[in-house]
């Protein structure tokens, strides 16, 4: 019996190995060297860049090098010249310095053959990508390289080492040109090899037929009732309804009617006369199809497969309705006029009728993985107030938002242009300056001069142990000369100046710095979602940054700008 036993657990072991040789690499005991190169300064020698020249030639002509030397010798050309910004794309006439043939200390020993995580990759085997905007380095390898996320550490560093220039991989910019390896292989360590082979025993254990090919995707789905949510909230924010419950009847004419339990199949209606049936199991007999678009207009009956996602089903769905279409989004999407703010989309929704002359967008859809940040509340509020619907969607969580931000702000300071006298002292005082208004200033008096004589000042400002007269009125150069000599700065400033200009002559007066423009906040510069805040002013330097606007600005926007940037605003 025992002898039975054994040789049964013999053959369960002997089929399971059979069974593991195609899908891994055999385990022999061969001969392999283990090298440590080290170069002499001597060794190393500089090489002018000629017509034709690419790097995996140059290093094929070094003295010494045969083909297996040449990845290592790739690498170790990279770090003597950290001067060169493309090894890929050298130019003619410049200077590489080669090393000469390696020294090395060779041990043998006898191993295991195994895999090391490597990658497969050759320097003539890679493409250039240009970056887009709402594009992540995980993004890009997840779509253009279809990475598993186990490889997606490795497949990074493997890109990192091949952009040398790109400093920081979280911060790429649109139109920044990469190179990505236009075919990978991640080979599996020890401990994968052996984790695999115990899952591949255990399946064996499964299976009769050992022929059959198993593959194993790694796909995350959606939960159907985050799934659903998405589909309600989409699209009940473009004024339509979605029903999930009781029954929905459609009556054929002289014959009967048609009943669609919406548990089943949920019934959508949009404000443009459109209904779709939702087939979200695939379920429904190929000619309700056909009798629905037979008998009634504007009726359609989208199917979704299992696998679809959401986005998917989305568009099906919505670039059936009438008036409505989603698509791509490849430009940003300014919102608002004062301030505007720009947007990045995946998807966008728009709405055309006969009634406008082009389509307006209705709805931006974000598509979020990952750790990719969400839009502060206070943007998309902002877009809403501007008829713009900001959806954010996670592949595994569906609806996602960030809370609504709680912000303690005093009240805007308000700079009144009624007169040149009350404005400057209002912006004097609000820099924190000591100031007085209507302020008489002694030019002659009776005992010194024989005759007294005194202006009356708009505004006289004291800084830095100075007077700082801020007149409005035209003075002689008698008068300036005088003032100037009794020891007073002059700021002459003009009824008829606009506010900035009056802001500008002041406060070079008062040497404190100052620039009217056009200025930009953008989140990515602050690891914030891509949106970015633009509008013209006057920006204040002193102890806090301060932005003079003419606008009234939104309250959410003007919190969102101080807490993240510190950006303090004020307008006129």
């Amino acid at each position: 019996m025992i002898k039975r036993y054994a040789f049964v657990l013999f053959l369960v072991i002997f089929s399971a190995v059979l069974f593991y040789q195609p899908a891994a690499a055999k385990e022999d005991t061969a001969q392999i060297t283990l090298k440590k190169t080290a170069i002499s300064k001597n060794k190393l020698y500089t090489y002018t860049v000629k017509k034709g020249d690419v790097l995996s030639t140059i290093i094929r002509n070094i003295p010494g090098i045969t083909e297996e030397d040449i990845s290592s010798n790739y690498q170790l050309i990279k770090e003597l010249n950290p001067d060169v910004p493309d090894l890929d794309n050298l130019e003619v006439g410049q200077s590489l310095v080669l090393p000469g043939k390696p020294l090395t200390e060779t041990k043998k020993t006898k191993v295991k053959k195994t895999t090391v995580p490597t990658a497969n990759i050759s320097s003539n085997k890679r493409k250039n990508y240009t970056i887009k905007r709402g594009d992540t380095i995980y993004n890009i390898i997840r779509r253009k390289l279809k990475v598993t996320e186990t490889n997606i550490p490795q497949m990074l560093k493997l890109i990192k080492s091949i952009n040398p220039r790109i400093a920081n991989f979280n911060k790429i910019y649109p139109g920044t040109v990469i190179k990505l390896p236009s075919r990978t292989v991640f080979a599996k360590t020890p401990d994968e090899t052996k984790a695999f082979t115990q899952k591949v025993v255990k399946l064996s254990e499964k299976i009769s037929q050992p022929d059959k090919i198993i593959e194993i995707k790694e796909k995350i789905f959606m939960p159907p009732e985050a799934r659903l949510a998405v589909l309600k909230q989409v699209i009940t924010q473009m004024h339509g309804s979605i029903n999930t419950m009781g029954n929905y009847y459609l009556p054929i004419p002289k014959t009967g009617q048609v009943t669609i339990d919406c548990s089943k199949i949920p019934v959508i209606e949009f404000d443009d006369g459109t209904t779709v049936f939702l087939d979200l199991e695939n379920r429904a007999h190929s000619n309700l199809k056909k009798m629905i678009s037979d008998n009634w207009k504007n009726y359609y009956l989208v199917n979704a497969d299992r696998n679809d996602d959401v986005i998917a089903i989305l568009k099906k769905v919505i670039n059936t309705t009438v008036n409505y279409s989603m698509i791509k989004s490849g430009n940003p999407v300014t919102i608002g006029a004062l301030p505007p703010v720009e947007l990045i989309f995946d998807w966008i929704i728009i709405k055309s009728s006969p009634k406008q002359q082009s389509p307006s967008l209705v709805q931006g859809l974000r598509l979020i993985y990952e750790n990719n940040p969400l839009l502060p509340k206070s943007v998309k509020n902002y877009s809403q107030k501007n008829n713009l619907i900001i959806t954010e969607i996670s592949n595994e969580k569906g609806i996602v938002e960030k809370p609504e931000e709680v912000y303690s702000l005093p009240p805007i300071p308000f700079f009144p242009t009624t007169s040149v006298k009350d404005f400057s002292y209002v912006l004097v005082s609000n820099l924190g300056l000591n100031a007085e208004k209507d302020v008489d200033i002694q030019i002659f008096d009776t005992i010194k001069d024989g005759f007294n004589l005194s202006i009356k000042a708009d505004v006289l400002v004291k800084k830095d142990d100075k007077k700082y007269i801020i007149y409005s009125q035209n003075l002689s150069p008698q008068f300036t000369n005088a003032l100037k000599q009794a020891g007073n700065e002059l700021i002459l400033v003009s009824e008829n100046d606009a506010p900035k200009i009056i802001m500008e002559k002041i406060l070079n007066g008062l040497n404190i710095p100052v620039n009217s423009g056009n200025f930009t906040f953008s989140g990515l510069d602050k690891n914030q979602a891509p949106f970015a805040l633009k509008f013209s002013g006057t920006k204040i330097k002193t102890d806090k940054n301060l932005y003079v606007v003419d606008f009234d600005i939104d309250l959410g926007l003007r919190g969102l700008l101080q807490e993240v940037w510190s950006a303090n605003i004020t307008r006129y």
